[in-house]
């Protein structure tokens, strides 16, 4: 082969290889543009897709700000007319205000009219008082000259006649007004010193033997007395040891009497005495163990009145040593109420109270139902009743109106007392004396205050009388044709004196008598 045919064979292959490397390129291009165009398509799609939804949140953002518009415009709107109402009220206000002052105004110049027509009317009347008194004197002057001569007296002599005559009259009303206020103060002192006393002989062992310090056992028969006393005494010394009470064994048939100052001693002597009777086996071991045993029963009695007292005013939480001492109340009497059952009934009472003005209920009946627990303390502690009570409720971490409600319970002075005190103090006195509470019978208190209205309204003028305050107090109606008011004051004298002289009412009676005038008349 030459040298042409290689350079042949060359060519072609150098023109196959561009030939079918330009057709791999036309191919690549025709992919690239397909690729191209697919893709152009995809990002046109996809810009209409962002087109579109552009658009939506713009009509979506513009939706929103005309809704916010539109609620802004009524928020503003009802702001407005809420302000316009407001300032419509204020001016309202501002318009009857001036009204009132201008006819307040209209009232201090006619006041000021009329006070000044009164002042002339005055200074009138006054010169002719004055005129009138110049004469007078001269009348008196001339009177005194003709008394003189007629009664052949002297101006000092019918002077102190006149005087003796008034002494006379004046140390009668005060003898009256004395004898009252002693009968008074002697009444009050009286019913203290029952109190005082009533305490003073449960708390202190001094021997009283009246009948609130006694008790008294029935025995089946008389011989009974001798085993009670025992050989040589040694029974009755070791009941007396043992219960700390004073056994007296006279000649009253069938019974034997306790006497004791300490109402609890006294029932637990009472107790085991009754027991070894019934038992029969009375010597000095069987007596202790039967003390004993009782004793034991009544402390836990003594604590389940407690319990239940607190459990049925609602009160939770009381420490044992205050339970206990509460539950002694049962045994402790006062006027011949049981203390325990005042107690529950002050603190229902004063729980009502303080319901009706919005105040602490549980805080109020834990204060009442306590406040006498000074009462169940022993000798050993000094001060009266309500004094120790508070210093045992405060060892005992009760709060400080609780402990105030017991020191000043009896207080008279309530300027700076806690209002929880106040209700105590008004709820014990509603317990202490209403009708029936401290042996005296409603019926009996009900008839007394009937003929004190009965008396009052057999006087003459009298229309109608009332009887408040428990008899402390009479109100009577007068009638307005019958008396004058001067008349009125002499009636109300009398009723006062007539009170007092028939019925014997014990302090004083406060006697009212109103006297009305109405006029009525019908509008055509």
């Amino acid at each position: 082969m030459g040298v042409w045919e290689y350079v042949l064979i060359i060519a072609i292959g150098i023109a196959v290889a561009a030939l079918a490397f330009l057709g791999v390129h036309t191919m690549n291009m025709r992919a690239l543009t397909q690729d191209l165009k697919i893709k152009h398509e995809e990002a046109e799609k996809r810009l209409g897709e962002a087109r579109a939804q552009a658009d939506e949140l713009v009509k979506k953002a513009l939706r929103e700000a005309k809704e916010l518009a539109i609620n802004e415009g009524r928020d503003f709107e009802r702001a407005q007319r809420e302000k316009n109402l407001e300032i419509k009220k204020i001016e309202a206000r501002i318009q009857k205000r001036e009204e009132t002052i201008e006819k307040k105004a209209q009232q201090l110049d006619q006041k000021e009219k009329e006070l000044k027509r009164k002042t002339e009317s005055i200074e009138t009347e006054e010169k002719k008082v004055l005129e009138a008194l110049r004469k007078a004197e001269e009348t008196v002057e001339e009177s005194k000259s003709r008394l003189e001569s007629v009664a052949r007296l002297s101006q000092e002599e019918a002077r102190e006649q006149l005087k003796k005559a008034i002494e006379v009259e004046v140390r009668k009303s005060a003898s009256a007004e004395i004898r009252a206020a002693e009968e008074e103060a002697r009444r009050i002192a009286d019913e203290k010193a029952r109190g005082i006393i009533s305490t003073a002989i449960q708390r202190i062992a001094n021997e009283f033997v009246t009948d609130a310090t006694v008790s008294v056992i029935t025995l089946p028969t008389d011989d009974m007395k001798g085993r009670i006393i025992g050989r040589e005494g040694r029974n009755i010394r070791t009941i007396e040891q043992a219960t700390g009470v004073d056994l007296i064994i006279d000649d009253t048939p069938e019974a034997v009497i306790i006497s004791c100052f300490n109402p609890i001693r006294r029932e637990i002597a009472k107790t085991a005495i009754e027991r070894l009777v019934a038992d029969g086996r009375i010597h000095p071991a069987r007596i202790e163990e039967v003390v004993q045993k009782t004793r034991t029963e009544f402390e836990q009695m003594i604590r389940e009145a407690g319990e239940r007292s607190s459990f049925d005013c609602g009160i939770t939480g009381l420490h044992p040593e205050v339970i206990q001492a509460l539950g002694k109340l049962k045994y402790m009497t006062t006027g011949g109420q049981s203390v325990l059952q005042h107690c529950i009934e002050t603190a229902q009472i004063a729980g009502i109270i303080a319901a009706e003005l919005d105040l602490n209920v549980r805080l109020t009946k834990r204060a009442a139902l306590l406040h006498d627990i000074g009462k169940s303390l022993d000798e050993e502690s000094e001060g009266n009743h309500s004094h120790v009570g508070a210093l045992f409720l405060q060892k005992y971490g009760e709060s400080p109106e609780v402990v105030e409600a017991a020191a000043k319970h009896h207080n008279d002075n309530l300027h700076g007392l806690n209002a929880i005190t106040v209700i105590v103090q008004t709820a014990n006195v509603l317990s202490n004396f209403r009708p029936g509470a401290r042996k005296e019978f409603l019926e009996k208190a009900i008839d007394r205050l009937r003929d004190m209205e009965s008396t009052v309204e057999g006087f003459d003028g009298v229309e109608q009388a009332y009887v408040i305050k428990s008899g402390r107090e009479v109100r009577a109606m007068v009638s307005p044709t019958v008396m004058d008011d001067e008349a009125v004051t002499l009636l109300a004298k009398s009723v006062a004196k007539r009170l007092r002289s028939e019925l014997h009412q014990a302090g004083n009676i406060k006697v009212t008598m109103v006297r009305e005038q109405r006029a009525t008349h019908l509008a055509k």
